[in-house]
């Protein structure tokens, strides 16, 4: 005759589970996709009694820099043409002016702006674009933003 001991199994203590890299990552996400949401696209049929208030950002965008490419590739500096777009990485004539106006800025007092407002020429070969924002951010010119023509 042959016993069989049957063993009894330890209740299993619950794992902690540490979910904070977790919510780090999902605070990271929320914020990025706070920061990246334009509602620009809203159109609103607005009632005759009603009154917008202005925004900041109207303001803000005074103090950019506007810098537009045409098919041409001239590149042209608050309506002022500057040079030409060129193979190289650094375009030396956009440099210049930059480098310049953002120090004409600080010497006059004024809140150096960080800002420029692209405008490009659609058919404008990718390799332009990044010469162009890889110069801009080496004279000091940081923010961009892209001024596109909306569907209405």
């Amino acid at each position: 005759m042959r016993r069989t001991f049957t063993r009894k199994r330890e209740k299993a203590e619950p794992m902690e589970l540490d979910i904070t890299s977790l919510l780090d990552i999902l605070v990271i996400l929320l914020v990025f996709l706070l920061k990246s949401y334009n509602a620009s696209n809203l159109k609103l049929d607005l009632v005759k009694s009603l009154a917008i208030p202005d925004s900041k950002a109207r303001d803000l965008g005074a103090h950019a820099i506007i810098l537009q490419v045409d098919k041409y590739n001239n590149i042209w500096v608050d309506n002022k043409k500057i040079g030409v777009v060129s193979n190289g990485a650094k375009i030396d004539s956009l440099y210049d002016f930059l480098k310049n106006k953002r120090e004409v800025a600080s010497t006059d007092g004024k809140k150096k702006a960080k800002s420029i407002n692209l405008v490009l020429h659609k058919t404008l070969p990718y390799k332009a674009m990044q010469g162009v924002m890889h110069t801009s951010a080496l004279a000091g010119y940081t923010d961009f933003k892209f001024i596109v023509k909306g569907n209405y």
